[in-house]
């Protein structure tokens, strides 16, 4: 397990072990690429498993002032991001695929933030966890124009080679940063899940017989 040192009340991580698609005790959401941000409250945790299912379905980053549950959300080469506000005793994880990405989820689920809890970007720490690196992420063209038409200068975040290469993991710090968090307080993890076979990928595993697993990026707040 990598933990992440985001503050002193919190446990941030990112699991390097099998994960199952139920994983029992911690909350996470069933994701779709989406930008649908969902805040646990202890009211959420009263309901019935089925009404927590229903609600955390199509949600692709939570977030929470709820002590000593564990959320988090799964990837298996996209990129996870969390973030935590220290102030208000406050985390989110995102889940930031190219889909998510493009559509700014870790905007979205920040303004979220200051929107429930009063959030102040400029005081939270952040960690982009492991997730594919710009060397492996080889896209076809149609991917790079949609981040253009979504407003994106994708000369920051291409390397051209026999196809366009996107950088996730600078993108989504460029967001973060852009939407307040300073750049010296979020940790990115070094680690390319497609070339680190501790690690789950998609897009190593797609072709094998065996489904890919996930790979679990949360917090618990103490």
């Amino acid at each position: 397990m990598l933990k992440y040192s985001l503050g002193e009340k919190i446990e941030a991580f990112t699991t390097d072990r099998t994960v199952g698609r139920n994983i029992p005790g911690v909350i996470y959401p069933h994701q779709v690429h989406t930008d649908r941000v969902f805040a646990i409250t202890s009211d959420f945790l009263a309901l019935s498993e089925r009404e927590r299912k229903d609600a955390l379905d199509g949600i692709d980053a939570i977030m929470s002032d709820v002590r000593d549950v564990v959320m988090g959300i799964s990837t298996a080469d996209c990129i996870p991001v969390i973030v935590y506000d220290p102030i208000h005793h406050v985390a989110a994880a995102i889940h930031a695929g190219w889909k998510g990405t493009r559509l700014r989820i870790v905007t979205k689920a920040i303004k979220e933030m200051q929107r429930l809890y009063g959030t102040d970007p400029s005081v939270c720490t952040a960690a982009i966890g492991p997730g594919i690196s710009q060397e492996s992420f080889e896209v076809g063209q149609e991917v790079v124009d949609a981040f253009v038409e979504a407003g994106f200068d994708m000369s920051r975040y291409v390397i051209m080679k026999a196809k366009p290469h996107i950088d996730l993991k600078t993108i989504n710090l460029d967001l973060l940063t852009a939407a307040g968090v300073r750049q010296e307080n979020v940790f990115v993890s070094e680690i390319d899940t497609f070339t680190d076979e501790n690690y789950f990928s998609a897009r190593r595993e797609q072709h094998g017989v065996v489904k890919c697993g996930r790979i679990l990026s949360g917090f618990c707040l103490k």
